[in-house]
């Protein structure tokens, strides 16, 4: 079998500001992230080349069952499109004399961050069979204190997950607990929902679906369709709805974000690629946090708020629909200022040194290269 290697593209700067450090492969949406997702994709990806062959495959595609067949069929010095996008090129670099092979049937492009919740029911269902062999799940033997509303084998659970006692809605979709989570008593679950390896669900917390708490995440509070991306907290009180939070974030107590404008019209929110705040198209939009961002007791957040990574809010009031990476803002004053680099990294890692975790060097270049083009732009 070939080797894949993933690429990023233009559209990928859509996918703001969740890209920023880890790339696009590092984006989780449903159970996997896309570098994990194409990981399990490849032992059968059987396409009859040598194993020094190279599959190049646009990171933003998010594989499916219908993506073996034409990869199967790609030959070298080929290259899948879909329309204007390149999905794939097989053994060499794409130029004017590859030629092109258009997809079909039609293949799933994350085409912006908004996706990440916005499409993730559907994606949360489609991952339930791969998560059944990889998690070992089993149905829930449900006894009181734990109850389950609707089939029993839509609540799936692995062996060394500890429930100690919640109600659970299947009704509209499964509930999936991984390897090493912990359901804390009196915690409301409403699927279709995903908890991640070694989560947290922290007591009395209302969970409902469509969301995926990715792992080592601890959650509580009112959350509705959030995409958590992992090793995040938001451990205490507060709402959070059609939201995505990236990897390291933490959320203060009785954070609060609207996801629905008081006209309950169109949500409008920053955008990465024309540097300003337009419609979404959506009615419902919340939160967009990027890695390693934090916000202090009581922070509240307008619809379509975008927080670039490693930024920092505190003090009571109600921050800028975006703040760009390394903002130190305080929220009562609306006093802005570039957060030290150092400081910055100093608190990460211990942050991650808590979970057992060290900053690669490739991130920390990362975080360096992004503190000195916001100093740049001022």
């Amino acid at each position: 079998m070939p080797t894949i290697q993933l690429f990023e593209d233009g559209p990928c700067n859509q996918l703001h500001p969740f890209h920023l450090i880890d790339g696009v492969q590092g984006i989780r949406f449903g159970a996997f992230t896309q570098q994990e997702r194409w990981h399990l994709m490849l032992p059968s990806l059987n396409v009859g080349v040598p194993d020094t062959a190279k599959l190049k495959v646009n990171a933003r595609w998010v594989p499916e069952e219908s993506a073996r067949p034409i990869l199967a069929a790609l030959k070298p010095g080929e290259k899948l499109v879909q329309g204007k996008d390149v999905l794939a090129v097989f053994d060499g670099e794409e130029d004017s004399n590859t030629t092109r092979v258009e997809a079909s049937p039609h293949q799933t492009l994350l085409c912006n961050a908004n996706e990440l919740f916005g499409l993730l029911g559907d994606r949360i269902n489609l991952d339930v069979e791969a998560l059944k062999d990889q998690w070992s799940l089993q149905p829930f033997s449900a006894s009181p204190p734990t109850f389950v509303f609707g089939p029993l084998g839509a609540f799936l659970v692995s062996s060394t997950a500890d429930i100690k006692a919640a109600t659970v809605d299947v009704t509209s979709g499964p509930v999936i607990v991984g390897p090493g989570a912990a359901i804390e008593a009196g915690a409301h679950l409403k699927g279709p929902l995903i908890i991640g390896e070694g989560a947290t669900i922290r007591m009395g917390g209302r969970i409902s679906g469509p969301t995926t708490i990715g792992p080592h995440c601890k959650v509580g509070g009112e959350v509705s369709n959030v995409n958590f991306q992992g090793w995040a907290n938001k451990a205490h009180d507060g709402f959070l709805g059609n939201s995505v939070i990236g990897r390291w974030c933490n959320l203060g107590a009785g954070t609060e974000s609207s996801n629905l404008k008081n006209t309950y019209g169109e949500v409008r929110q920053w955008n990465a690629q024309s540097q300003s705040i337009q419609g979404t198209g959506l009615q419902f939009c919340g939160l967009l946090m990027g890695d390693h961002s934090k916000c202090g007791i009581g922070t509240t957040f307008n619809t379509g708020t975008v927080v670039d990574p490693a930024s920092a809010i505190f003090d009571a009031g109600f921050p800028p629909k975006h703040l760009p990476a390394f903002s130190w803002y305080n929220a009562r004053t609306s006093n802005m200022e570039i957060q030290d680099l150092d400081r910055m990294l100093a608190t990460a890692e211990k942050v991650m040194a808590r979970r057992g975790v060290n900053m690669t060097a490739i991130q920390r270049d990362t975080l360096t290269q992004l503190h000195a083009a916001r100093i740049a732009a001022g």
